[in-house]
């Protein structure tokens, strides 16, 4: 029975199925959008990542910058010869303008970053307390 079927008219019974799928699947799940789309309207981006940020607004980038200065620039050069106070002056004195810190989801991400590579770098480990008691002295200043 198979033998009677050639590759092309099973490459084109599988295109037409597909076609057959995915149109069902696009008339489900995205109706509103095939409609405006077949209208000429263009659909309004739910969310745009390249949005403007206002001077308030601290960028991923930004984030990754401060992490990558304070595991190089700080934690990698203090190496093993550096004290725990000393550390925690230098990282402050790093943050003391990041506003970052005022956002708790970046305030966690330096903690944990500095969690990892204090004890990497340095062999000193710091508390999840210890580090936001010494943000918050700086927003205090």
């Amino acid at each position: 029975m198979l033998s009677n079927v050639t590759w092309k008219e099973y490459l084109v019974a599988l295109g037409v199925l597909l076609l057959l799928y995915y149109l069902l699947i696009g008339i489900k799940y995205y109706r509103k959008e095939i409609k405006n789309l077949l209208r000429g309207k263009r659909a309004r981006p739910v969310f745009n990542i390249h949005s403007e940020q206002s001077s308030e607004e601290v960028s991923l980038e930004e984030l990754e910058a401060v992490v990558f200065d304070l595991r190089y620039a700080i934690l990698e050069k203090a190496g093993k010869n550096t004290s725990r106070q000393e550390l925690l002056r230098q990282l402050s004195e790093r943050l003391a303008n990041y506003t970052g810190l005022r956002k708790p989801a970046y305030r966690v991400a330096i903690n944990n970053a500095v969690i990892r590579y204090a004890k990497e770098n340095c062999g000193i480990e710091f508390s999840e307390e210890e580090l936001n008691e010494t943000w918050e002295r700086l927003s205090r200043r």
